[in-house]
């Protein structure tokens, strides 16, 4: 066989034995399964749940996170917005910007969403996001501080800050030499 030419199935050497020898499929096993048994109609709840199994996206958070976010959604509460902070860090498929992301929808009143965009436009600089959770963690809340003082200097509604600084940093008269990383 030609160096360069791809393997399939019919010019793999062994191919009984490799067959036998695999390990079990544990892609998004939870999900996998879930998805692999319905056998009802799919809803618009499926087919998120398709699109996040197909890109490695689909979170894993239990019942009690769950009510817990509801409690801050009824009334902020400043130790359990932590609680809830490390409780989405810790889970599957989240980092700061997807936790930050849950944290507005919950109250854009006390949260936003930390955004490479936001975050030139706030620093002058591209947002690097720390490995350790503690140091995430400080660089959120350090984040919200300056962006609620950059909202009261610029007359911005906080709770729209995200979306209004994210725009201003795609407006054609902002500096556009800088590179986003994404």
């Amino acid at each position: 066989m030609d160096e360069n030419e791809i393997k399939n199935i019919t010019n793999i050497e062994n191919i009984k034995e490799l067959l036998n020898d695999l390990p079990e499929f544990k892609y998004q096993k939870e999900l996998t399964d879930k998805l692999d048994a319905k056998k009802d109609d799919f809803t618009y709840e499926t087919m998120l749940e398709i699109v996040l199994w197909k890109t490695n996206r689909f979170p894993e958070i239990n019942d009690d996170l769950i009510v817990k976010i509801n409690e801050l959604r009824k009334r902020y509460d400043e130790s359990l917005s932590d609680y809830i902070l490390i409780k989405l860090l810790d889970s599957k498929g989240f980092d700061l910007p997807m936790a930050s992301t849950f944290l507005r929808f919950i109250d854009p009143d006390y949260f936003q969403i930390i955004d490479q965009r936001v975050y030139r436009i706030l620093y002058g600089k591209n947002l690097k996001i720390p490995f350790s959770k503690p140091k995430k963690i400080e660089l959120y809340k350090k984040y919200l501080i300056d962006l609620k003082e950059t909202c009261i200097s610029y007359e911005i509604p906080f709770s729209k800050s995200d979306r209004i600084l994210y725009l201003l940093d795609k407006h054609p008269e902002v500096n556009r030499n800088q590179k986003i990383k994404y």
